[in-house]
């Protein structure tokens, strides 16, 4: 799942009500209070829908068929082909010394 962070500076807001007031109306809009400093910043973050990839024909890219999974997380599903920048959760798996290898199909 990928997130959409934010912050807000709580003191620096204008506004009539309080800072309940200002998290419960983020609330509303779908972003979730991970933290409050002590220096008055709220951090939030909201998952982002995915998108599905666009699979190109063959006529589009030169290619014979669509792009098949080269990677692939049983625990979740996920998958990466390989192609491009390296799918976050495989990046993750990797940052955290596992052999990524393990996951390929």
């Amino acid at each position: 799942m990928e997130w959409q962070y934010r912050k807000i500076l709580l003191n620096e807001h204008v506004r009539n009500g309080d800072d309940i007031e200002l998290l419960c109306a983020a609330g509303k809009q779908g972003w979730e209070l991970i933290a409050i400093t002590p220096n008055s910043v709220a951090y939030l973050r909201r998952a982002i829908e995915d998108t599905p990839t666009p699979v190109h024909t063959a006529h589009e890219n030169g290619a014979t068929g669509a792009i098949k999974a080269k990677y692939r997380d049983p625990a979740t599903g996920e998958t990466w082909s390989g192609r491009g920048r390296m799918a976050t959760w495989l990046k993750h798996k990797q940052d955290a010394g596992e052999d990524i290898e393990k996951y390929r199909v």
